[in-house]
C-alpha cells in the first residue's frame, strides 16, 4: 500500500470529524456545557440550518468514501486496506466490521438519500440516526488506521481536529 492511499484514509477521516463536530455543536449534542439555544437559533437561521444540513452531508459523504465495501468505490476504504495486509489483526477487525454491516450500510444509505432527496420517505429516513453508531463507526475507522501503521498520524490527526465545544455562536 502506497504513502498517498493512507495519506487519503486520514485526510478523508479528518474530514468527516470536522463535519461531525460542527453538526454536533449547531444540534447541541453530547457539549459538556448543554445549552439548548443553540439548536433553537440555528433552527430560525435559515443559513445555519442550511450549514448543519451541509455538514451531515459533507459526514455521509466522507464516511462512504472510507466504510462502503464495493470494488467500484474509493481505493482507499478500510475493507480493502485492512485485506491488502490480511495479517490476524486486520481479519479480526474485518470480521467485527461485517458483524456491524447493517449499520454501516445505513450510515452509507444515508448518503445516497441525500442525492434522492425527492424520495418520498426522505424525511423519515433523516430521522431514523442512531447517534451512538457514529461513534462506533469512528471507533473502527480509528482501529483500522492503526492496524495500517499509522496511530502516530492518527493522533496528531485527531489533536488538530476541533472539538464542538470549542465552538461558539454568539447569540
Amino acid at each position: 500500500m502506497d504513502e498517498k492511499t493512507t495519506e487519503r484514509l486520514l485526510k478523508n477521516y479528518y474530514n468527516a470529524r470536522k463535519s461531525w463536530e460542527g453538526w454536533c455543536y449547531l444540534n447541541n449534542i453530547h457539549l459538556k456545557k448543554n445549552n439548548s439555544s443553540i439548536r433553537e437559533y440555528v433552527d430560525q437561521n435559515e443559513l445555519l440550518y442550511h450549514c448543519r444540513y451541509l455538514l451531515l452531508k459533507d459526514l455521509h459523504i466522507e464516511l462512504y468514501k472510507i466504510i462502503k465495501d464495493k470494488n467500484s468505490t474509493s481505493r482507499d476504504n478500510i475493507f480493502k486496506l485492512l485485506r491488502s495486509i490480511g495479517s490476524k489483526e486486520a481479519i479480526q477487525l474485518i470480521n467485527e466490521l461485517n458483524d456491524f454491516k447493517s449499520e454501516l450500510d445505513s450510515l452509507t444509505n444515508t448518503r445516497d438519500k441525500f442525492y434522492a432527496h425527492l424520495d418520498e420517505d426522505y424525511e423519515d429516513f433523516l430521522k431514523s440516526f442512531e447517534i451512538e453508531n457514529y461513534y462506533k463507526t469512528f471507533e473502527y475507522i480509528e482501529s483500522a488506521i492503526m492496524i495500517l501503521g499509522k496511530e502516530k498520524e492518527l493522533k496528531e490527526l485527531l489533536k488538530k481536529i476541533p472539538s464542538r465545544d470549542e465552538f461558539e455562536l454568539k447569540i
